[in-house]
């Protein structure tokens, strides 16, 4: 049973590429990448997601009595602040799929596949060997 869990792993990881190569998305399962940046000493916070679309804008109430143009600044400091962490993140993220690595497994899970369908397929010659010989006395059937 170990070598069709192998099996089942290998091609779930080769489905796993193709649909990252596909959707040029994200792999199942991996952590949304986000930025976060501050400005006014944290009285203004913003984080940036994916796409580089701000998620979130938090204002502290004591940054709402600074001057309009001063909060303007803090507020494009803290955007900015966010969209480069974001950036960097993403970078960071990113993992390009390489595919020799991916034709590789692909070339496993067949060869995987094909060494069990031919042990399957000698067990059940053998079953019906065995079958046969039982039916016709312990003769080997014509």
């Amino acid at each position: 049973m170990a070598d069709i869990n192998e099996f089942d792993r290998m091609l779930s990881e080769t489905r796993g590429l193709l649909d990252q190569i596909r959707g040029g998305g994200t792999p199942p399962g991996a952590a949304e990448v986000e930025g976060r940046g501050e400005g006014a000493d944290g009285r203004v916070r913003v984080v940036a997601g994916a796409g580089g679309e701000l998620t979130s804008v938090e204002l502290d109430p004591r940054a709402l009595r600074m001057p309009s143009e001063e909060l303007a600044e803090e507020l494009k400091e803290a955007v900015n602040a966010a969209l480069r962490e974001l950036r960097s993140r993403s970078q960071a993220a990113d993992t390009a799929i390489d595919p020799d690595v991916l034709a590789e497994r692909l070339r496993e899970a067949q060869d995987q596949g094909l060494r069990q369908m031919a042990a399957f397929t000698q067990s059940l010659d053998d079953l019906m060997t065995r079958i046969g010989a039982r039916s016709t006395g312990g003769q080997p059937p014509r």
